[in-house]
C-alpha cells in the first residue's frame, strides 16, 4: 500500500505530456524521455489542429484531466 501511495504521489506531482511518438499518440511522464504508453492510434487520423497540439505536446497536471483528455481523443 505504501508503494502505491508513493507512485500515485509521484504521478500527481510531475504530471504528463500527451504527444506523438513514431506517428502514434503517446503519453510521457514529465521528465522521462521514453513514453510510458503508446496508444494504437495514428496521429494522422486526428484533425490537423489536434495533430499540431499533439506535436507540440499537451501538458496535463492531474489524473482526472488526463482521463478526460484520453476519453475525448479516443471515443
Amino acid at each position: 500500500m505504501k508503494f502505491r501511495k508513493i507512485l500515485l504521489t509521484n504521478l500527481l506531482l510531475f504530471g504528463f505530456i500527451l504527444g506523438i511518438h513514431e506517428g502514434k499518440v503517446a503519453l510521457w511522464k514529465d521528465g522521462v524521455k521514453r513514453p510510458v504508453k503508446v496508444f494504437p492510434y495514428q496521429a494522422s487520423m486526428f484533425p490537423e489542429e489536434d495533430q499540431k497540439r499533439l506535436q507540440e505536446g499537451i501538458h496535463v497536471d492531474t489524473l482526472n484531466e488526463l482521463y478526460k483528455m484520453i476519453e475525448d481523443y479516443f471515443s
